[in-house]
């Protein structure tokens, strides 16, 4: 699969099916898009294309304003699983806020990828102010020759699938159903680093994980959780949160490994997020807090550990 991060690499394409959008999740939505893509380009022996961008566009006007579900590795490597020839990972800058619908379709669409099909979602909207829209892009496809296919929304349980529902889930700590819309368990990767070490001193030592980018995550408080550590794979007991019993300042993932006490400090590992288990509360005194980390970590043993042996 070859990745074009810049419009200045962009070679003319022999023949192109096409797929635009923000791809933000890659959730089950964004896969049928991308599925079609491939397939259609595989069945008519042309290239397969996404063009996506790197950076949320809304994030270009305002930083941080919407936080990533997936890392862009994650995106990158997703794209690759589902065969697609070529992906065009572009920064969502200026340029992007000024280019004309017609010139991005005479330009880019046209004569650098020479589409012959494009795949969008219904409500598809490109170039400058967003002028540009899947009915336009149908017409402009009439105009230089391309066919141009709207997709109907994905829905299930009667709720359509979006990359904002998917973090409404995540903000309400409802990682249970992230699921059935992303298609899988919501997944924060990031090197374990030095903290406190108050855990330790009370018989439950914690990774400290600096996530990586601009990801979101669940909603404070104890998570159950599968902890990817190189090709093995542990339960954890997770917590995200302040840490108010010992008055902690900053937001931080920390993950009790269960069954487990190597060195880990360096190392990049992923946390796999199955439950909620409960908020995150302030105890009396550190003995308290003990006795519910023994209550958390019991009930995923239990449920998780000895349910699989």
């Amino acid at each position: 699969m070859r990745i074009i991060t810049s419009l200045e690499e962009l070679e003319q394409i022999n023949k192109s099916v096409v797929t635009i959008g923000k791809f933000d999740g890659l959730h089950k939505g964004h896969k049928v898009l991308i599925e079609k893509t491939v397939y259609y380009a595989k069945k008519n022996n042309m290239k397969s294309v996404v063009f996506t961008f790197s950076n949320h566009p809304a994030n270009f006007f305002e930083s941080e304003k919407v936080r990533k579900i997936i890392t862009n590795k994650e995106k990158i490597d997703t794209m690759k699983k589902l065969g697609v020839d070529i992906v065009i990972n572009l920064p969502f800058d200026e340029f992007m806020t000024k280019i004309s619908a017609i010139d991005f379709v005479e330009n880019i669409l046209v004569k650098k990828l020479n589409a012959k099909k494009v795949y969008v979602g219904h409500d598809f909207t490109f170039a400058r102010n967003k002028e540009g829209d899947a009915i336009l892009l149908k017409a402009l496809g009439g105009e230089y020759d391309f066919d141009v296919e709207i997709v109907k929304p994905i829905k299930i349980n009667n709720i359509r699938v979006s990359s904002t529902y998917i973090r409404n889930l995540l903000a309400q700590g409802k990682v249970e159903n992230v699921k059935e819309y992303l298609g899988h368990n919501y997944i924060v990767e990031g090197k374990v680093i030095g903290g406190k070490q108050l855990g330790r001193t009370i018989g439950f030592p914690t990774a400290n994980l600096k996530f990586k980018e601009n990801l979101i995550l669940p909603r404070p408080g104890i998570y159950a959780t599968k902890v990817y550590i190189k090709d093995k794979v542990y339960m954890g007991a997770t917590n995200i949160g302040f840490n108010p019993t010992v008055r902690a300042e900053k937001l931080s993932i920390e993950t009790h490994i269960l069954k487990f006490s190597q060195d880990i400090y360096g190392e990049t590992i992923k946390i796999e997020f199955l439950e909620r288990l409960r908020d995150e509360k302030k105890f009396d005194s550190l003995d308290r807090l003990k006795e519910q980390l023994k209550k958390d970590t019991k009930k995923i043993y239990e449920k998780y550990i000895c349910k699989s042996n």
